[in-house]
């Protein structure tokens, strides 16, 4: 189940920034950014995967600050409201005290990395002016704390490069903060509207303009890809602070769809299968006399979890809203203090060392304390997570690495179930129609059907009834009776058997029947044929395939050498197959399967 993260003390994190605004004047400190603009420039180069992973660095900050409403709002110069060209995250956190503004404008302008705070969602003070640079040429910080007035500081990119905030000595200094300066209409007229009360005697305001790197342009496409980002990220803050996008709340959304109440928990009937949570104690390497907790989430997901139409497979057009949030969440889901932060898409465990598209079917959340951080090097965008050797091995001593093969064998057996599911007995499957009427387009074969091919045909057919009566326990002749009924309404088949060390596929002829038998024990079967992956009509052509290359075999009957040519062949291949397949997976799954919302996310960005 998840839980409530909070963020304790804002108002002793209030008095701490005052204090150490205080300390860094005293000392004469001359608020520079660093020698050069080049170095303004290379910030800008910081990796953030979207708009919305720079936004999450400011509402990280508004959290910390206490506030109980945060608000991302849009700004316009023109008449539409198409295309914005500002953007604003406004929060009612305890704001920020006279000098402070300079400081949280520069990179690692913090008190808490200087005092090692470990209770707060950051540490070193880079997320607001590296994500600020990254997607604006333009960002301005207002703020106000109770019984004050607004205080602002604005950072222009193209006056930096033009020598305006450089010394005679080349160093490049943060601008003085402005008095009484309110931020803009358009962000007051929010705040009436959408902020508690209709004003703020108290929050800062970040302010994001001449955006030249968002990667979703238009109003509609920030809004689809946010509303969904930010309910995930931030899915465990959502009860203490509040967050609205545009004016639209964000509802808390757990990838793992085990949480009732989240967004798309109940999108169908299908729920997914929580399996029993885990807890991993660790000794800190901070304090050895303390250890903390790591705790760690799985769930199941059934096989039509992410069909709309529950007669048939999540692919184009008929995947909903939990494919995506899934898709985007296929690997070790990495949370810190409940925010989370990165999806580890590999591992040190022979035969994990590459999550496959069949993985998605599960899920897995690690949540680690602040206290660990060394141990999970996060990236200063906190968007990326190395684990130590440690931690991977504390994981696997508390079964993590059991519980995952475990969960992908109960994926397989799922795939399997449902690909051997028998459909209308009185209706061919696609493929066995597909053979059926591209018969009378077959060239026929020189000199007709060999004796030898008849002969065999007849002796497989009285051993299926043989094996059948025996199995059933009713006369011979009533299943030979059934049998050949069969075989002139159906004179395709495809069966299932479980053969291990066997070619992943034969064809035989029983009586009047073309039977195809896929291997079940072949990998060709598992990974391919009944992945995830694999929809109703590329197992159908697969079938076909086999069908097609099997009545070649069935043809050779009668021709020794062309029978032992594909005996021996088929040997090979299956082997040859079955190493390829295991090979892949550490190759095969670099870029997914791309569904429609994919690609209307990449015509926005453009």
């Amino acid at each position: 189940m998840t839980t409530e993260a909070k963020i304790e003390n804002p108002k002793s994190d209030l008095e701490k920034q005052k204090a150490y605004a205080e300390s860094i004047a005293a000392k004469g400190f001359d608020y520079g950014f660093a020698v050069g603009s080049a170095f303004v420039d290379s910030m800008r180069n910081t990796h953030y995967k979207h708009t919305g992973t720079a936004l999450d660095e400011l509402i990280d900050n508004s959290i910390e600050a206490g506030a109980t409403q945060v608000c991302i709002a849009l700004g316009y110069t023109g008449k539409s409201t198409a295309v914005p060209d500002a953007l604003a995250v406004i929060d009612d956190g305890h704001g920020m005290p006279k000098g402070m503004l300079r400081l949280a404008a520069a990179w690692g302008g913090t008190h808490r990395h200087n005092e090692d705070e470990r209770t707060g969602l950051g540490r070193f003070g880079f997320g607001l002016p590296s994500a600020s640079v990254n997607q604006a040429m333009k960002f301005s910080i207002y703020s106000i704390i109770e019984g004050d007035n607004w205080r602002s500081v604005t950072v222009d990119l193209e006056e930096i490069r033009d020598g305006k905030y450089t010394d005679e000595t080349g160093k490049v200094h943060v601008p003085p903060e402005v008095e009484n300066s309110e931020p803009p209409n358009w962000v007051l007229e929010h705040i009436a509207e959408h902020m508690p009360g209709g004003k703020l005697t108290h929050g800062t305001v970040v302010v994001w303009e001449k955006m030249d790197r968002v990667k979703w342009k238009t109003t509609k496409g920030m809004r689809d890809n946010l509303l969904q980002h930010f309910g995930v990220m931030f899915r465990n803050y959502l009860q203490q602070t509040g967050i609205k996008f545009d004016g639209t709340t964000i509802e808390p959304l757990d990838p793992l769809f085990i949480t009732p109440g989240y967004r798309y928990y109940d999108e169908d009937e299908d729920r997914a299968k929580a399996l029993e949570a885990a807890e991993v104690e660790v000794k800190s390497k901070r304090n050895p006399d303390k250890k903390v907790k790591i705790s760690v989430r799985y769930a199941l997901f059934p096989h039509r979890f992410f069909s709309k139409d529950k007669l048939k497979d999540a692919t184009h057009g008929n995947s909903n809203n939990r494919f995506k949030v899934a898709n985007d969440h296929r690997g070790i889901i990495v949370s810190r203090m409940g925010r989370q932060i990165d999806v580890v898409e590999r591992t040190p465990w022979r035969g994990l060392e590459k999550f496959r598209n069949d993985d998605r079917y599960w899920a897995i959340e690690v949540d680690f304390p602040a206290e660990l951080d060394e141990e999970f090097t996060i990236a200063n965008s906190k968007q990326g997570v190395v684990m130590s050797d440690r931690i991977w091995d504390l994981l696997q001593d508390a079964g993590v690495e059991r519980v995952i093969r475990a969960l992908r064998k109960e994926v397989t057996s799922m795939q399997k179930a449902h690909a051997q599911q028998p459909e209308d007995p009185e209706k061919d499957r696609p493929s066995e129609a597909s053979m059926k009427e591209s018969e009378k387009f077959r060239r026929a074969r020189a000199g007709g059907t060999s004796a030898e091919r008849e002969a065999k045909a007849r002796e497989q057919f009285e051993q299926y009834v043989k094996q059948k009566a025996k199995e059933q326990k009713r006369p011979e002749a009533a299943v030979r009776a059934e049998a050949k009924e069969e075989e002139v309404k159906h004179p395709y088949k495809v069966e299932f058997a479980n053969l291990p060390g066997a070619p992943f596929y034969r064809v035989m002829q029983r009586g009047g029947m073309k039977v195809l038998e896929i291997n079940t024990a072949h990998r060709f079967y598992s990974d391919l044929y009944a992945s995830a992956a694999a929809d109703k009509f590329l197992r159908a052509g697969l079938e076909v395939l086999l069908f097609s290359m099997g009545e070649a075999e069935l043809d050779a009957l009668g021709n020794q050498d062309k029978t032992n040519f594909y005996h021996v062949e088929k040997t090979a291949w299956s082997e040859r197959l079955e190493v390829a397949l295991d090979v892949l997976h550490q190759f095969g799954h670099e870029q997914d399967l791309v569904d429609s919302s994919d690609e209307d996310d990449e015509n926005e960005a453009a």
